[in-house]
């Protein structure tokens, strides 16, 4: 749903129109399960590559979670037509909430296994350290963004807040080293950081999806 939330905010900026603090709030959320989502196909299906099929299947387990969660809202797992100008096609399903706030805990020990698994892993480690190297002024130069620029303390969400991300002050995980090593530890991070499985240090965002029914 990302590009969706994209092209809506371009199209809201021209129309200047506002958009109802409960549907930022759910568009937020589903931008921080699209991450997850993504991070973990990305940092999984490079194990298996690397030789390691284990933290594929469990990882996938957990991901076809975040994907059922995707189908409960607009009824499609790809291509959902869910974040609109204006807001979202319609309100979460009733339950919803609570299961995805029961699911995060399972989550964050997946994480945990995959690092067990991968971070300190010797054969790992020489696959991917001083591997595919970037400076920061290179990614720079050559336009990147996400984890590709994270040679750079530089992130959206803190640099041009949208919907309320304003409310939060997202920590950017930045490597030392720009390598392919770095990057993996930089999706880890961000997995771990996000509001989806841990709430915020400040109450007034905390994306804490019990609080929802209350937000307008």
């Amino acid at each position: 749903m990302a590009q969706e939330h994209a092209h809506s905010s371009a199209v809201e900026r021209l129309l200047n129109c506002e958009v109802p603090l409960r549907a930022q709030y759910i568009r937020v959320l589903f931008r921080e399960i699209t991450r997850i989502s993504n991070h973990s196909l990305a940092l999984t299906t490079h194990a298996m590559d690397v030789g390691a099929s284990t933290p594929f299947l469990w990882a996938f387990e957990e991901r076809e979670k975040l994907l059922e969660f995707y189908e409960r809202v607009p009824g499609a797992r790809m291509h959902a037509s869910f974040i609109r100008p204006g807001g979202v096609a319609q309100d979460l399903p009733l339950g919803l909430c609570r299961d995805i706030d029961s699911s995060t805990q399972q989550f964050a020990s997946r994480i945990d296994e995959l690092e067990e698994m991968s971070t300190g892993n010797r054969i790992w480690k020489q696959r991917l350290v001083d591997i595919g190297t970037v400076t920061a002024q290179q990614a720079k130069d050559w336009g990147f963004s996400g984890v590709m620029l994270r040679g750079v303390c530089w992130d959206l969400r803190r640099a041009a807040p949208y919907d309320v991300h304003d409310q939060s002050d997202p920590d950017v995980p930045v490597g030392t080293r720009g390598d392919r090593y770095d990057r993996y530890c930089i999706r880890i991070e961000e997995m771990r950081q996000s509001p989806f499985l841990f709430p915020s240090p400040r109450p007034g965002i905390a994306l804490r999806f019990r609080f929802l029914g209350r937000i307008n």
